[in-house]
């Protein structure tokens, strides 16, 4: 109960994160600010960070801060950096209205491993978004013409089926894409839209030592399974900390001693796992009603 309420709220939303998005912000509890009243005013797209809200959103991974965006529903613009998503959830979470015990209790629940809370709470309460809903979510995050992304190109999941492409078109309506690959530009392949993933901008932070993903292969186009090695060192690129290179391990990547050695990779070109990029709310709800004991 001595909680500040700023503090509480960031139990809420650490709470409802899926935990392979979830980064935690850092925040003093010393310095945490009274937030501000709740505005009146329609949402804008100002870069201007919100005086009242003690924590840093800005240090929150790229894939958190889209998690966060799509549980709420906040408004961003399609084309809006990292910067503008921490302001916009920043605004938004200055305003929420918490019921601070049951979001404590509930974090206190998963750090301890309750499956019975985690059961409960995870209960489809009717309220998930409509198909349509998730078209128009999925057009606002797709990759623009020209962009590079991985695009995964074979049927099967053997190593090396994503290789690097660029977009040339996405269709909302039956959400596919057309894709040329960098290294044959004479076709365009027609791809779903879980086959097609957007690189990193370098500010996402979500890769650690011993994170699972997948990277490009040096002097090849494709990408392979791998694992981070080293955690990575962070650069500031004007005012903006970014990672610029990640230090991976491929898979079957060993010499003659059976070593396998560190490779450097441009951090534009390492990606997650597809099962953490595609990860769905939706999909992990559990329809089963709680029985009452």
């Amino acid at each position: 109960r001595h909680y500040n309420r700023q503090a509480q709220q960031f139990f809420t939303v650490f709470y409802l994160w899926h935990p392979s998005q979830a980064a935690q912000p850092s925040f003093n509890m010393a310095t945490m600010q009274k937030p501000a009243r709740r505005s009146t005013q329609k949402s804008s797209h100002s870069r201007s960070y919100p005086r009242g809200v003690g924590l840093d959103f800005r240090k929150l991974a790229g894939l958190t801060l889209l998690s966060y965006i799509d549980h709420h529903g906040v408004s961003v613009r399609p084309e809006a950096p990292p910067s503008e998503l921490a302001v916009a959830v920043a605004r938004h979470f200055e305003q929420l209205e918490v019921d601070e015990e049951a979001c404590i209790g509930g974090f206190l629940g998963r750090l301890e491993g309750d499956k019975e809370y985690a059961r409960e709470t995870a209960y489809f309460d009717g309220r998930a978004p409509p198909n349509l809903q998730t078209k128009r979510r999925r057009s606002k995050l797709a990759a623009r013409p020209g962009e590079q992304v991985a695009a995964k190109v074979t049927r099967t999941d053997e190593n090396g089926s994503w290789i690097l492409a660029s977009v040339q078109r996405f269709y909302a309506d039956t959400e596919t894409y057309d894709v040329q690959d960098e290294d044959d530009t004479s076709k365009l392949i027609r791809l779903p839209w879980s086959h097609v993933m957007r690189l990193s901008t370098g500010t996402e932070g979500i890769f650690f030592k011993n994170t699972s993903c997948m990277a490009i292969f040096p002097e090849t186009t494709s990408f392979y399974r791998s694992k981070v090695s080293k955690n990575p060192v962070w650069r500031l690129s004007g005012s903006t900390p970014i990672v610029k290179e990640i230090i991976v391990k491929f898979e079957d990547d060993e010499d003659e001693q059976g070593h396998t050695p560190n490779r450097r990779v441009p951090a534009r070109y390492v990606i997650p796992i597809p099962a953490d990029y595609f990860y769905e709310e939706a999909d992990d709800v559990d329809l089963t009603p709680p029985t009452s004991k």
